[in-house]
């Protein structure tokens, strides 16, 4: 497209309302800049005579609903001294006794095989409780089989089915006895995790960068700066969620050389490998009832404990229906109380629901995440990073010029290194649901 003003030094306005072209020369309709969208989308003239009318300051359009990223890393981090690091767990002290899958016929004496280790969970002269409340006595324990009397004077015992389970009521002893056998030992578990690095990088030549001093037209190159901590917060944000325990080859560019890494295990899979509660499925219709089963089968929380539901709004708006009653204001003793959020209550457990808008971009996670609904007690879960360390460190190098450098360009790096500790998985759930989130 040519520049009307390099044409013509001299023009006749003419006035005429059959050609309003020639009112003047040229018309405002091809008095365009350089790079102007009109101009190339209706083929008309451009001159160097103008500039484009370019707002000065770069709209920031990346979704900003993401308390949750504040609300997990506001959590004061742990410090561990290695990159793999081991915690335990003391259990709740006693095991239901479960039968392996064979049942047992009832009768005056019974042998009930239990599940692999189900044996250690119990000692001779324990009193036991089946499903209906009968109540017997162990006699004998031979690895994971059980040898059960009736109480004196009471009928045969019932029979047991298959995968049922027996409660422990107590211990028993008699007066005068000599010996002991209710001998226990503490049980752990012990869980543990990697401590994963990771990084986001910009380069700039010395050139590029002086032209944006000289001649910027808009803040791109600070908001290019700042988009650098964005997505490294978004990286570590989506790993915590997401993050597979495990290791991961670091290809060398130009190379056929691997450095290894390690990678970091997040919430949700440290939750599968659990084996939290969870279910499938489920739909507006049976949202409440999933809901309260699995809140109450979770509930090692003290009275009047918080737990945070987090989700794509579009599922927190069906649970508030759900509960049909207005959210009391989250009053937190902490910094988070200005995020706004909204509690509600089942019994005495009390539900803070957490947008994760996150959770629907598929360029952070899979597509079921969308329709997943996590409910977790944030007390058991704990930002890990290295001693000697920071969670988060930045720095930048010199381009020609400065400091004696040999290179042409500057770059800037900002490392993150982050892991949990997630200490009792089985007090959260997940529900993922269907036909509710678009």
């Amino acid at each position: 497209m040519a520049d009307q003003f390099n044409t013509a030094n001299a023009y006749l306005a003419v006035p005429n309302p059959a050609q309003p072209a020639v009112v003047q020369s040229p018309s405002s309709r091809d008095l365009n800049p350089i790079g102007s969208e009109y101009a190339t989308e209706f083929t008309l003239s451009t001159t160097s005579l103008l500039k484009r009318a370019i707002s000065e300051t770069i709209f920031d359009a990346a979704p900003a609903k993401y308390k949750s990223l504040r609300l997990l890393f506001e959590k004061p981090v742990q410090y561990k001294n290695d990159d793999v690091f081991t915690y335990m767990e003391k259990t709740f002290g006693r095991t239901a006794l479960r039968d392996s899958g064979s049942g047992a016929a009832g009768g005056a004496s019974v042998t009930v095989n239990l599940t692999a280790g189900g044996g250690k969970n119990v000692t001779q002269n324990k009193i036991v409780v089946y499903p209906n409340n009968r109540k017997a006595v162990v006699q004998a324990v031979s690895t994971d089989a059980l040898t059960l009397i009736p109480l004196n004077g009471q009928a045969n015992l019932p029979a047991l089915a298959a995968n049922d389970y027996l409660s422990i009521q107590g211990s028993v002893i008699a007066d005068g006895q000599n010996f002991l056998t209710h001998y226990d030992r503490m049980s752990k578990i012990e869980r543990y995790n990697y401590i994963q690095l990771m990084e986001r990088d910009k380069r700039w030549t010395r050139m590029e960068i002086q032209k944006f001093a000289n001649n910027g037209t808009t803040n791109y190159f600070e908001l290019d700066k700042k988009e650098q901590l964005d997505l490294l917060l978004q990286d570590m944000f989506i790993s915590l969620w997401n993050g597979e325990r495990g290791e991961a080859n670091v290809r060398v560019p130009g190379a056929s050389v691997d450095y290894k890494a390690k990678t970091m295990g997040g919430i949700f899979p440290l939750m599968v490998a659990a084996g939290c509660a969870n279910s499938s499925g489920v739909t507006s219709a049976t949202l409440k009832e999933v809901f309260e089963a699995l809140a109450f089968q979770t509930d090692y929380k003290s009275e009047g404990g918080v737990r945070f539901i987090f989700a794509q709004n579009v599922l927190l708006y069906e649970l508030s229906k759900v509960w049909k009653e207005a959210g009391v204001r989250y009053a937190p003793e902490s910094r988070i109380a200005d995020l706004n959020l909204y509690e509600y209550k089942i019994g005495d457990m009390r539900f803070v629901p957490v947008a994760v808008e996150l959770f629907k971009e598929l360029a952070c996670f899979p597509a079921d995440f969308k329709n997943r609904l996590f409910v977790l007690d944030l007390d058991t879960i704990q930002p890990v990073c290295m001693t000697g360390y920071a969670p988060i460190e930045t720095g930048e190098t010199s381009p020609k010029g400065v400091g004696g450098s040999i290179n042409d360009f500057k770059e800037w790096w900002i490392q993150g290194m982050l892991s949990i500790q997630f200490n009792n998985p089985l007090s959260s759930f997940y529900i993922d649901t269907t036909g509710i989130a678009a």
